[in-house]
């Protein structure tokens, strides 16, 4: 009994830890230095991509919302490449899975695996696809935890990119 009530008070208690992270709590931080393999073959290093603003798309092949936004990426990917550059993570699936949707659906950005799903822990996912804007010193300054339209990348992208 009295060990019972010491597991209900501790359970109960705070203990000052965050309770429900999400993708806003990164904003303002700097973004991981993360080595992931590419579907293509070789890794990226997203500290290699300092020096141009990036969008960090996380997502998975089996998530509905992610597949709806996947011609969005791209379609901001080709007309702002000169601007920003996109970069989508798949969460958890074998490589030849990413890669083949990535060629199924003319994906032309840089696509890799976490495949121990890494990334999503450090960067507070909750849910996915989940999507962060990182300016060209690295620093996280805007996150969506959800689907997006391209005309809501367009606007982040360009509220990133004037801020240079």
């Amino acid at each position: 009994m009295v060990a019972g009530l010491i597991v209900l008070v501790a359970a109960l208690y705070p203990n000052g830890a965050p309770q429900n992270r999400g993708p806003a709590d990164v904003i303002g931080m700097n973004a991981p230095s993360f080595v992931v393999p590419l579907v293509g073959g070789g890794t990226i290093d997203l500290h290699s991509l300092r020096g141009k603003p990036v969008l960090l798309n996380v997502w998975a092949t089996w998530c509905g919302p992610c597949r709806r936004e996947m011609p969005a990426l791209e379609r901001l990917s080709r007309e702002e490449r000169d601007r920003l550059t996109v970069v989508a993570v798949d969460q958890g699936e074998d490589p030849s899975i990413a890669k083949a949707y990535a060629r199924r659906f003319g994906v032309t950005f840089p696509v890799a695996v976490d495949a121990n799903q890494r990334l999503g822990t450090v960067l507070h996912l909750a849910g996915l696809p989940s999507s962060f804007f990182i300016d060209k010193n690295g620093v996280i300054r805007d996150a969506v935890d959800g689907e997006m339209t391209f005309d809501a990348m367009l606007s982040r992208a360009n509220a990133l990119t004037a801020a240079l």
